[in-house]
């Protein structure tokens, strides 16, 4: 079931659509997502139930502390028998120094893109509460890539 392979976040963080409706000053950067194991539960009335986890790369423009992150995602998603999917998850992320930075991410059922909520983490990253969005831009089996922001959560 590779097409939904698309939710590692960063799955999310995920979704397909244009990329372009975010150009602008709350783009951050582009992440990477793929795909390490996915199970699926039949719930009946051609629904099912996918558990999910992924590794995960962020890129930002250099300087940011978000630039050069990667590490691993994990969550859940209902996909409903019309397509659409309701997916949460989380995400614990490292950068070349060894600081954490976790993140939770949700994508709305029927939704174009999620939501990401910054947890903290470790070292420079203790402080981090932001929030954005993130929108995939290209599936290929099961390497995702797209673009996520957020304002002030770029530095």
């Amino acid at each position: 079931m590779k097409h939904f392979k698309l939710f590692t976040l960063m799955v999310g963080l995920v979704i397909a659509g244009s990329a372009a409706a975010k150009d602008g000053p709350d783009l951050c950067g582009q992440y990477t997502s793929v795909d390490v194991d996915e199970k699926f539960i039949d719930m009946g009335n051609n629904t099912r139930f996918m558990s999910f986890s992924s590794s995960t790369q962020m890129n930002a423009e250099e300087g940011s502390k978000y630039n050069q992150l990667s590490g691993q995602c994990t969550g859940g998603a209902v996909i409903y028998a019309d397509g659409t999917i309701d997916a949460e998850g989380m995400c614990a992320v490292s950068d070349v120094g060894g600081d954490v930075l976790t993140y939770t991410f949700t994508q709305a059922r029927g939704a174009k893109e999620g939501k990401y909520q910054r947890k903290g983490g470790t070292g420079k990253f203790t402080a981090s509460k932001d929030s954005g969005w993130y929108r995939a831009v290209s599936l290929n089996g099961e390497v995702t890539t797209g673009n996520w922001g957020g304002k002030g959560g770029c530095k």
